[in-house]
């Protein structure tokens, strides 16, 4: 059966529900941004059904070419069916009972009517211990795949920004940092650089990428502006025009 995390009192009343929908043959529909788990949640709730995306599906409906009746699936992307009528029409000649996943509410209302149940699953930033559990899980996945010792938690990046999507690729960078050194770095830039030069003021334009880092290194290192401009060789005037110039980065 498909694992889905529920160590946050939210998420375990989540689980509830889906346990619920694993007796109770109603439709229902999954909201959530992207990376917060609603194909794992579908999964835990129809372990043998298959996925289909919402576009495809709405295609394969309209030329006549799938044979299902009396089945259940679980549908990605929902928001994206545009011929509703067409698709309700199916889905009730065919018998055909829908798990849905959408990263919106803002479905047509007769999309809306056909499911019992709405389980909307908040952003990691609001789940800490399945935060926290989710790090531990890709970290052991990152070391296994890699072939490497696991890292300490104090070492390990940790972005959320984009849910577990930008946490798995960011636990991740945290193993392969540990393997890269200067030159892997220095090369990093170039390459980035070089793909990103064009115009007359690029030295201007590109220079954030080295100060960035600096700066939001320094800061926290040193914590305050006096220390930071102490350490980076900067007055103080300098240092608060190049965080006002960079603050949507830091």
């Amino acid at each position: 059966m498909q694992e889905y995390i529920a160590k946050d009192s939210i998420s375990k009343e989540i689980l509830n529900s889906a346990k619920l929908l694993q007796a109770v043959e109603v439709n229902a529909l999954i909201l959530g941004e992207n990376g917060v788990g609603k194909k794992s949640l579908a999964k835990y709730i129809l372990p043998q059904s298959e996925i289909y995306e919402a576009k495809n599906l709405q295609k394969d409906i309209v030329d006549d070419v799938l044979t299902l009746q009396n089945e259940a699936i679980i549908i990605d992307k929902i928001n994206e069916i545009t011929n509703i009528d067409i698709f309700l029409k199916w889905i009730e000649e065919n018998s055909i009972r829908i798990i849905a996943i959408s990263p919106t509410e803002n479905l047509n209302q007769k999309l809306k009517d056909i499911f019992s149940i709405n389980l909307e699953i908040p952003v990691l930033s609001k789940r800490e211990e399945d935060t926290k559990a989710l790090v531990n899980k890709f970290s052991q996945e990152a070391s296994a795949i890699l072939d490497m010792p696991l890292i300490p938690l104090s070492k390990l990046i940790i972005n959320i920004s984009n849910n577990s999507h930008s946490l798995r690729k960011s636990i991740y960078f945290s193993y392969l940092f540990e393997t890269i050194g200067e030159h892997e770095i220095l090369m990093f830039l170039e390459k980035y650089i070089s793909e990103n030069l064009y115009g007359e003021n690029s030295y201007k334009d590109l220079s954030y990428i080295f100060e960035v880092p600096l700066l939001k290194a320094a800061t926290k290192k040193y914590k305050s502006q006096v220390q930071v401009a102490k350490h980076l060789g900067l007055n103080r005037i300098t240092l608060r025009k190049k965080l006002e110039i960079y603050k949507d980065l830091l």
